[in-house]
């Protein structure tokens, strides 16, 4: 089965390069045609006052052998320019041409004078040889670059599709949050949740092992991480007010934060162990050792954009 595709596509090639050839070859053949043809009655046309043709209104019987040789001399030089046109005969009355042979007028005033003749529509079959050529090479090559697919699709099968890294990025310019999986969907954070949130992030970077606690004081070098980002936004234009005390409200901060992180993470929820402060559970000595800060955040999770 394998063995008849191949020919068949050979076939197909072989046929379509015939046909392209065939066609181009009579085009050709008719255009050399066409121009030999104009050739000779523009030639006719400019000896035609000497020629001596008979002429029944003068009594002129013609000079039929001046003619022969006037006619044998013009398809000398015909074929010295390998034309494929062959003047048989010249006459001021009308001819009857045979099978293969054609009929040319050439019109002056009071006068016709008519043209015998043969055209040679032959093509060359050795040529033919080229079709074949061109049809053996595309099939070679179709069958090398069917090949180099295969191998490449195997390469492929074969390689370990490696899971996409996903980041959350932080946009100052429009102060929205989004993931590199969904761009379309953003969510956007006022000023204040969104500096500390990016200092946040900072600071549990720099120090992996620290525990946050609603109960204490901000880390000064936290404090000093959410100040940089909210002089950012003042000098990218998005406030002019004064700088706001993150110490105060952490609980509101930290829920408008965690507002945000719920509509974003809605798809991907396994995602919140990573970018999610986390939340407080049960009363008491427990809650109040609880730690907001982010303990899985690695730098590569994160990009900050027009920091």
């Amino acid at each position: 089965m394998k063995e008849l595709k191949k020919a068949l596509v050979f076939s197909v090639y072989l046929i379509f390069f015939l046909f392209v050839f065939i066609t181009m070859s009579k085009y050709t053949i008719d255009d050399v045609v066409y121009h030999d043809l104009q050739e000779i009655k523009l030639r006719v046309s400019l000896d035609r006052h000497r020629l001596p043709l008979a002429d029944a209104m003068l009594n002129y019987s013609g000079d039929p052998e001046a003619l022969e040789l006037y006619i044998e001399g013009v398809n000398q030089h015909l074929s010295q320019q390998s034309s494929r046109v062959t003047l048989i005969a010249i006459s001021n009355k009308p001819i009857s041409p045979a099978k293969g042979e054609s009929v040319e007028q050439l019109v002056a005033p009071g006068n016709r004078t008519y043209l015998l003749l043969k055209a040679d529509y032959s093509h060359n079959y050795s040529l033919l040889i080229f079709p074949l050529v061109f049809a053996m090479f595309n099939f070679a090559l179709l069958k090398n670059i069917s090949r180099r697919k295969y191998k490449q699709q195997v390469r492929e099968e074969k390689k370990v599709v490696l899971p996409t890294l996903e980041i959350l990025k932080i946009d100052l310019y429009s102060k929205t949050l989004h993931l590199t999986s969904n761009k379309e969907l953003t969510v956007q954070l006022a000023n204040k949740p969104l500096c500390f949130y990016l200092a946040l992030l900072e600071y549990c970077m720099t120090y992996p092992e620290a525990s946050l606690n609603q109960n204490k004081d901000l880390p000064e070098e936290l404090l000093d991480m959410a100040d940089k980002y909210f002089h950012r936004l003042v000098s990218l234009g998005h406030t002019i007010r004064k700088r706001p005390n993150f110490s105060n409200s952490l609980e509101k901060t930290l829920s408008e934060i965690r507002a945000a992180l719920d509509e974003l993470l809605s798809a991907t929820p396994e995602l919140k162990a990573k970018y999610y402060p986390p939340k407080a559970h049960g009363e008491g000595s427990r809650s109040k050792l609880h730690s907001y800060a982010l303990t899985k955040i690695n730098e590569e999770d994160i990009e900050v954009v027009g920091k």
